[in-house]
């Protein structure tokens, strides 16, 4: 997946001489709360809507309001991941990107990279997402991507989505929606499985209905 193709320049970056009049004007026509800005071809910043909006002194320039930059940007050839995980760590809907010269090329779109991430097989494809958890010391990827492929399921990908002191939490995309045998397999190699499709829900549950009419009979 090229990130590349969907570099845009559709807004102009503002300027050091634009006014904050000006600016405020901009901004009520950008789709952003977030802008470059860019002197000489390199990028100097990035300016909030809300840093300008009460900023008073209408006839100063974004010369005056520099303390007010912040400061964050892609590489041209930043992976689709690479950039969802500066979206969200900056807060913004706009990335600038510069090039290995630090020259300013234009801005990828939040909405635009989410749409590439979206259009990935890992998405796309039909699927089937479970979570599941184990130890820190005993879990394996490598294992957990064999029980996947011994069940003759395509492991589309998978994350660590979370980490505490005792366990680590994976999530799996599997191009199946038939995963009772796999979600069995990973429970013999001591996987909890947090998230459960509703067969495998159903069957718990008729398990523990069977157990307690067992125990009825028995009295």
């Amino acid at each position: 997946m090229k990130t590349m193709d969907y570099i845009s320049n559709d807004y102009k970056a503002l300027n050091l001489d634009t006014t904050v009049s000006k600016v405020k004007e901009v901004f009520k026509e950008l789709p952003f709360v977030h802008f470059p800005i860019v002197e000489n071809g390199r990028l100097l910043g990035i300016l909030s809507q809300d840093n300008v909006a009460h900023y008073s002194n209408n006839k100063a320039t974004l010369k005056d309001l520099q303390l007010l930059f912040d400061f964050y940007h892609a590489a041209e050839n930043t992976h689709c991941i690479d950039l969802i995980t500066l979206f969200a760590q900056y807060d913004t809907d706009i990335l600038p990107i510069i090039n290995n010269k630090q020259e300013y090329l234009g801005y990828y779109e939040l909405d635009e990279i989410l749409q590439v991430f979206y259009n990935t097989p890992f998405l796309q494809q039909s699927s089937t997402t479970l979570i599941i958890e184990k130890e820190n010391k005993t879990y394996s990827m490598s294992e957990i991507a064999q029980i996947i492929e011994s069940n003759n399921i395509t492991l589309l990908g998978m994350y660590i989505s979370e980490i505490n002191e005792l366990n680590h939490q994976i999530t799996l995309r599997l191009a199946t929606e038939d995963v009772n045998e796999v979600i069995q397999s990973l429970r013999r190699y001591g996987y909890h499985v947090i998230t459960q499709n509703k067969d495998d829900l159903l069957l718990e549950q008729l398990k523990e209905r069977s157990g307690y009419l067992q125990k009825y009979l028995d009295i």
